[in-house]
C-alpha cells in the first residue's frame, strides 16, 4: 500500500534535501544558504534537530530481532510525542517558507529520495493526523522489515555517513573542510558547463525526469555546436570525425534512466566543444 505524504512536512526529506542542495553549490561554487540553513534550523536548541534525529534513528538503525525493532519504533515514537509540537511546527513553517524564498520549489522538491517508502513510513507513523489505523499498520511493518534486513552493500556505504554525522561539529567542519579542498583541486580545472552538469546530477539524482530532460536539452545543444564547428573546420578528415562523433549523440528515451556513463559522455562532448571554441572562436 503507497503511503501518500508531502515533502514538504517530512524532516528526514527536508533535511537530505537541504545537504544535496550544498553539495551542488559547492561543486559549482555558488554561494550557499543551505548550509546557513542546516546551522540555522537543526542545531541544538531546536525541535526540529529533535525530530531529524528520530527521522534518522529509523531510517538507519538495524536490529537482527523483531522485538529489538519493535521496541525501537515504540520509544522513538514516544520520543516523537514528547516533542514540543507547537515550536516544531512553528519551526519547520519557517525552514519550508526561506526555502521556498530561495529556490525554486519544484526543482527542489522534484529529487529522487533514497529510502522513500521509509521516509514516508516514518512520517505516517509520526505525524500524519489523518493516518488510517490500516496505513499505521503497514507503516510500522514497512519500518519493522526496514529495521531487521540483512546488510547489503548499500548499508555498508551508509555507515561512513552515520560515523560522519556521530562526529562532534569541529570534526565534522574539519572533515567538510579537508574534502571541498581535495574536490576543488580535482576539479579546478572544469569548465563552467561541466561544472553545471555535475551540479544537475548530485542534485537531481539519476532517476530524475528533470535531469534527464537537462541532459537532453544539453546533448540537443552539443550536437548544434558541433555542426556549427564543422562548418569553420577546413581538415575534411576532421570534419567526417565530427560528423561521426555527432551522429554517436543519441539522446535518452522516455524508459532509459540516467547512468555514470551518460554524464561521463557529455562532459567528454563538453571537452570537444570547448575545445572547438578555443581553436575556432
Amino acid at each position: 500500500m503507497k503511503v501518500k505524504h508531502s515533502k514538504y512536512k517530512n524532516t528526514g526529506i527536508l533535511f537530505e534535501l537541504l545537504t544535496r542542495q550544498l553539495t551542488s553549490d559547492t561543486i559549482t561554487g555558488n554561494q550557499t544558504k543551505s548550509l546557513s540553513f542546516l546551522k540555522k534550523h537543526f542545531n541544538s536548541k531546536t525541535e526540529l534537530l529533535k525530530e531529524y534525529k528520530i527521522y534518522h534513528t529509523l531510517a538507519t538503525k538495524k536490529y537482527n530481532k523483531d522485538s529489538q525493532a519493535t521496541m525501537l519504533i515504540e520509544e522513538l515514537v514516544k520520543a516523537h510525542n514528547r516533542l514540543n509540537k507547537s515550536q516544531l511546527r512553528r519551526e519547520k513553517y519557517n525552514l519550508i517558507k526561506e526555502i521556498k524564498d530561495t529556490y525554486n520549489v519544484n526543482d527542489f522538491f522534484k529529487a529522487k529520495i533514497s529510502d522513500y517508502k521509509v521516509m514516508a513510513s516514518i512520517f505516517n507513523l509520526l505525524e500524519n493526523k489523518k493516518a488510517t489505523a490500516l496505513s499505521i499498520v503497514n507503516s510500522k511493518v514497512t519500518l519493522l522489515e526496514h529495521i531487521t534486513e540483512k546488510p547489503n552493500n548499500k548499508v555498508k556505504k551508509d555507515v561512513v555517513l552515520e560515523n560522519f554525522n556521530n562526529q562532534d561539529k569541529d570534526t565534522r567542519l574539519l572533515t567538510y573542510k579537508v574534502l571541498l579542498e581535495k574536490f576543488n583541486d580535482k576539479y579546478s580545472g572544469l569548465e563552467d558547463n561541466q561544472k553545471t552538469l555535475l551540479k544537475e546530477y548530485v542534485n537531481s539524482v539519476t532517476n530524475s525526469p528533470a535531469l534527464k530532460s537537462y541532459l537532453n536539452q544539453e546533448i540537443k545543444e552539443v550536437k548544434k555546436e558541433i555542426t556549427r564547428f564543422s562548418k569553420k573546420v577546413e581538415d575534411k578528415a576532421v570534419v567526417i570525425k565530427l560528423n561521426e562523433t555527432k551522429s554517436m549523440i543519441k539522446p535518452l528515451c522516455k524508459k532509459s534512466s540516467v547512468n555514470d556513463d551518460n554524464v561521463i559522455n557529455l562532459l567528454n562532448y563538453y571537452e570537444l566543444v570547448n575545445e572547438l571554441k578555443t581553436i575556432h572562436g
